[in-house]
Parts: structure tokens; C-alpha cells; sequence
């Protein structure tokens, strides 16, 4: 499966429907992947598709109501749309999968990676990688359900030591999900440093030479793009925490691809951007807007008047009406 860097330009084909128009998918992030972000984001065309964060199944399977309450903020962009489900319960999960393939989701995705103390002390997400066994069967029961729906696998290169990855591969080679992706630290590491992770994910390709593999990790500008497509010769990737940095970062590595100048957004794309972020559901609204706040020390600094001026508003609406004043002054 190994392909050229141009390659990567192509559409991703994929079992039961159209191909996604892009081989680089958004990460999924708790509490970043929702309401105003997939907004601005689909408007500005800076995605072609989104991946939803994990719903957790652990008690019973959600009512169609309430998965479709879950899915009306990303399908309402009208992108094509994957939910991630995590749990413990292969049964429950392929329950779930079947109720959403009838919801209209292009794919279902499962996650074993998430690295939440939390989640792992539930068993869930990067703990299901203690049994690699389970992968398979979970694979295997999503599959029935939903087909002919892709069913795709998020990993990291092991729980406690990157020297499991060889054991989870064999799994996961039989298991053969429609889509890998794999994050290259282990769950234990979290986000800490990680210097051979490139290398990891090479080792993944040479293991896996015919999956569909995307890579994850560290994902912050073109160039660290470019340098992982180039050593661990992934078909695809999908970055995350980087479209924090810069929300605009796909388009840039695409346009990097291309051979052309890679975009940088200007003082009236980040502003119009934080101002999308911070429209309010109403006038009254009384949400406050720290997720905006978190955005504009990403692309202006902490130490930025426009974060101390957006630090002073601590409500959404007042943030909105201010960024709205500047727009207007430009």
C-alpha cells in the first residue's frame, strides 16, 4: 500500500460509498471537535471530512434519538462524517455501529488510543491494547453490523512499551480494518517527547506493507508532515493538536504537496476565524469563552494584546462583539 507523496493528493477510496475527497483527516479532540469549530472550519473549506470524538459505549446501546442528537453538529456541515466509538463491549459497540450506519455515517472508527487516566482506568480506549485479541474481535463485530461501511482502528505503538507493537500488528493484519491509524507514542507516554516516533511508524509500515496505515503524532507544520509521509512512507495522516496551532494546516500541507506556497493566514483570517469561533447561540448567552481564549494565545501569544483585551470579556458574547469592532476597524 505504500505510496508516492503525490499520491496523498488523491481521493481516499473507501467500501460502502463515495471516496472522502482528502487522504489528511482532522484528529478527533474532546472538547475542540464541536459546535463552533466544525463550523468554522467545514466554511472555510480547511477540511473535507470529519472524524467525531470517541462516544463512549459502556452500559447499554444509545437510542437512534440520542446518537442522532449527537451527530446532527457534524453532519450539519455537510461533510462526510465518521463516529468514533470506544468501550469494552465488542456487542455493544456493533450495536451502536449499526444503529449510526443507519443514521448516514460514512464510516465507523474505533478507538484504542485515547491516553485518559480515566478512560484507561474503565478499560477503555488505549487499555484495550493490553489484549490485542480484542481488536480483532471487535473489528470483526462492527463489521457484520454495519457493512458494507469501513471500519477503521486508531492505536498507539503500544500500552506500556513500543516493543509490543510487533504483537498488535499480527492482530491487527488479520483483523484487516479498512483504515489504521496509528499515534506513534504509546498510551503510557501520552504527549510526552518522543524521539524514534517516525521510526515506530516506519516499523508499523514494513509490518503492515498492504494496510491502508495513517500516521499520527506531532503533526505541527508542513514540514513535519512532509517528514513523516518521507520516512514512514504512510498513506495518509491525521493531524491534531497541530490544527490548534494552525487551523488552516491541512490546506498548507496540501499546497505544500503541490508545490506550491504554503498558505499563512493573515491578521483578518485569524480575527474572522476567533470571531466565528465566539458567535453565540444568542444575544443572551451566557457561555463563557475560554475555548476562544485558548485559540487566540495559539495564534497570537499569550502575551498579545488582543489575549489580555479577550481575557478582560470572560463571556462568549462579549468576546464576539469586541472581535466584531476590530474586524470593522480593518
Amino acid at each position: 500500500m505504500t505510496a508516492p507523496l503525490e499520491q496523498i493528493l488523491t481521493p481516499l477510496p473507501l467500501p460502502g460509498g463515495p471516496p472522502l475527497p482528502c487522504r489528511i483527516l482532522p484528529g478527533p479532540m474532546d472538547g475542540v471537535t464541536e459546535g463552533a469549530f466544525l463550523r468554522a472550519m467545514s466554511r472555510r473549506g480547511w477540511v473535507s471530512a470529519w472524524v467525531t470524538p470517541f462516544l463512549r459505549i459502556s452500559t447499554g446501546v444509545p437510542r437512534k434519538a440520542r446518537l442522532q442528537d449527537w451527530l446532527r453538529p457534524f453532519q450539519s456541515t455537510g461533510l462526510p462524517v465518521i463516529a468514533q466509538l470506544m468501550g469494552i463491549s465488542a456487542t455493544k459497540i456493533a450495536a451502536t455501529a449499526e444503529r449510526l450506519a443507519e443514521l448516514g455515517v460514512r464510516g465507523i472508527d474505533l478507538n484504542c488510543a485515547c491516553p485518559s487516566p480515566t478512560v484507561i482506568g474503565h478499560g477503555g480506549g488505549g487499555a484495550r491494547l493490553k489484549t490485542p485479541e480484542w481488536l480483532g474481535e471487535a473489528v470483526a463485530a462492527v463489521r457484520q453490523a454495519c457493512a458494507p461501511l469501513p471500519v477503521s482502528l486508531k492505536i498507539r505503538t503500544g500500552f506500556a512499551s513500543a516493543t509490543e507493537l510487533p504483537a498488535i500488528l499480527r492482530v491487527v493484519k488479520d483483523a484487516a480494518p479498512d483504515l489504521l491509524t496509528i499515534h506513534f507514542r504509546t498510551v503510557k507516554e501520552m504527549y510526552a517527547p518522543v524521539p524514534d516516533g517516525l521510526e515506530r511508524l516506519r516499523e508499523a509500515r514494513s509490518l503492515l506493507p498492504e494496510q491502508l496505515l495513517f500516521g499520527s503524532g506531532d503533526l505541527f507544520t508542513p514540514d513535519d508532515a512532509l517528514r513523516m509521509l518521507e520516512v514512514a512512507k504512510v498513506d495518509g495522516l491525521a493531524p491534531a493538536r497541530g490544527l490548534l496551532r494552525n487551523p488552516a494546516l491541512i490546506p498548507a500541507i496540501l499546497q505544500i504537496l503541490r508545490g506550491q506556497p504554503s498558505p499563512v493566514p493573515n491578521l483578518r483570517d485569524k480575527l474572522e476565524f476567533l470571531h466565528d469561533l465566539a458567535c453565540p447561540d444568542g444575544l443572551k448567552s451566557k457561555t463563557r469563552n475560554g475555548f476562544v481564549l485558548r485559540m487566540t494565545r495559539n495564534l497570537f501569544g499569550e502575551e498579545s494584546a488582543l489575549f489580555r483585551e479577550l481575557s478582560r470579556r470572560s463571556l462568549l458574547r462579549e468576546s464576539w462583539e469586541y472581535l466584531g469592532e476590530l474586524l470593522t476597524e480593518l
